[in-house]
């Protein structure tokens, strides 16, 4: 859908994109915005996996954080060369149709008798639909059997409630209860396309767990090879289930459809260790050890010269020197301060005059900061903080 999007841009001259990134639709933006040359901006307003927050960074996208990210994203499109790319834009769900397209293509141009695609707005699966119709129309696919079959999850999950009571419209949720950010939508913009979409090829849907569909993800590496994120691995967990449910036959060809690799969600990779304790305390010290945010050593010394009393900017420059023979100069110490304030590590506690001289602001070290103390010191006893590069996590 991005692709498309972003080659209508070009074709029309716009050289500046923005969405409200919420998980891949932000990643995959500042992707193809890249690989265009176009300018690209991402509003964040609420969760989102930080494995995609980085890819997002990695990609040079603009990142800007609101409170009411569909309310910003409108006031800084109006009046400008700027192609705001929303999960309804035209271009984008006609660019969702070429998965149906891609796997009949691989099929050799026959449908398969179950298609099962995550939903969170319902644009995907109502896209795939219209895209092997489609198809149809033009001659490519002699029938159309395909029984569309959407996966949510539990807790969030108003299309599935929505079909199963055999509704014609979604009403939105009040709140989100999961974890999974890219299908968890309390309002699907195309819930109504999705219902029609379950209706009309006479497909079914199904909420499944959060713990079903780590289980199903974990199923997929060991036996597949494929190490899906959980939003993509949900349809595994719904394939189950469906097929425990009679709902899907043993002898059908069904076609689950992955949206997304595991490493945009880490958090599900650590859940499949299991009785391998030596291979947790391997993990604890690479996440103790390095995780986001690195702390230099200067960093590092003057959190132990606040752990002893709060100081000012001169009193720990002439603490760096006269304890580590750290030279630097004072505006660089309140660098290295603001940084760490930054990061909840110390904190101003007041400021003084004295004699008409400029004010001297005192900083003290956090309870966070005394706990990325001890443990870059626990490092260092064990040895691990010399190999890891005396870095060290700020989560």
């Amino acid at each position: 859908g991005v692709a498309v999007a972003v080659s209508r841009a070009l074709a029309h001259g716009i050289g500046r994109v923005n969405c409200l990134a919420t998980g891949n639709l932000g990643a995959s933006l500042a992707a193809y915005a890249a690989k265009a040359g176009v300018d690209c901006t991402l509003f964040l307003s609420g969760k989102v996996d930080v494995g995609k927050l980085y890819q997002m960074i990695a990609y040079g996208a603009n990142i800007e954080f609101a409170k009411d990210g569909k309310a910003t994203v409108s006031d800084r499109t109006v009046g400008k060369e700027t192609l705001q790319v929303k999960t309804n834009s035209p271009f984008f769900l006609d660019g969702l149709k070429t998965t149906g397209y891609e796997v009949c293509e691989e099929l050799g141009w026959v449908a398969p008798d179950k298609m099962i695609v995550p939903m969170g707005n319902g644009a995907h699966i109502s896209m795939i639909w219209r895209g092997m119709k489609e198809l149809r129309e033009a001659g490519f696919l002699e029938g159309l059997g395909t029984g569309m079959c959407g996966v949510q999850v539990s807790g969030c999950a108003p299309i599935v409630k929505a079909f199963l009571e055999k509704k014609g419209e979604v009403e939105a949720l009040e709140r989100a209860e999961t974890d999974i950010v890219d299908i968890a939508v309390k309002s699907p913009t195309e819930g109504f396309m999705a219902l029609k979409t379950l209706y009309e090829s006479k497909g079914s849907a199904v909420a499944v767990s959060y713990q079903e569909v780590l289980d199903a993800a974990k199923a997929l590496a060991r036996e597949e090879g494929i190490f899906a994120e959980p939003a993509g691995a949900s349809t595994i967990a719904g394939l189950k289930k469906l097929v425990e449910d009679g709902r899907v036959g043993k002898d059908e060809e069904v076609v689950c459809v992955i949206t997304g690799m595991g490493l945009k969600d880490p958090r599900s990779a650590r859940s499949f260790i299991e009785r391998s304790r030596g291979v947790e305390k391997f993990l604890r010290a690479m996440e103790e050890g390095g995780f986001t945010t690195k702390l230099g050593e200067t960093k590092l010394r003057v959190l132990r010269i606040l752990s002893r009393k709060e100081l000012y900017g001169y009193e720990i420059r002439k603490s760096l020197r006269d304890s580590y023979r750290v030279r630097i100069s004072v505006p660089s110490v309140y660098q290295h301060l603001s940084e760490l304030e930054r990061s909840g590590l110390v904190q101003r506690t007041r400021s003084q005059s004295v004699s008409g001289k400029p004010e001297r602001h005192y900083y003290a070290i956090t309870a966070r900061g005394k706990a990325v103390l001890a443990q870059a010191e626990k490092m260092e006893r064990t040895g691990i903080g010399s190999s890891w590069g005396r870095t060290l996590a700020v989560e």
